[in-house]
């Protein structure tokens, strides 16, 4: 690999060159005919691997909503419960702190990934 094809210092380890120019691949068909399909193949590995962690992290966010969701309609359940059982005075710190809780680790996750 050339100094011209080395990828920049972001760039993963694992990402794939890009595909040579016509005049080199010809070249390259010359010396090793099955370079260029070997080449086409770990392109096509990479966008799977791309498209697995695509999925993988909408099922996290997805994970992270249901969570979320639940925990908020855990706590008005138990906020009715109380008033229900005339014990809202008792309960308020629970609700009020799970809340805080709540909300502190959801904005820590998205602060944390912007």
């Amino acid at each position: 690999m050339s100094d011209q094809e080395t990828p920049p210092a972001g760039m993963p380890a694992w990402t794939v060159p890009s595909f040579p120019e016509a005049d080199e691949a010809r070249k390259w068909q010359e010396i090793d005919p099955q370079h260029l399909a070997w080449r086409r193949d770990l392109a096509e590995r990479q966008l799977r691997r791309e498209r697995l962690d695509q999925w993988v992290g909408y099922g996290f966010r997805l994970l992270e909503h249901v969570i979320v969701v639940g925990f908020g309609v855990a706590f008005v359940w138990l906020g009715f419960y109380a008033v229900d059982h005339k014990a809202s005075m008792q309960v308020v710190p629970m609700i009020g702190g799970g809340i805080a809780g709540l909300a502190g680790a959801v904005l820590a996750v998205r602060n944390g990934r912007g």
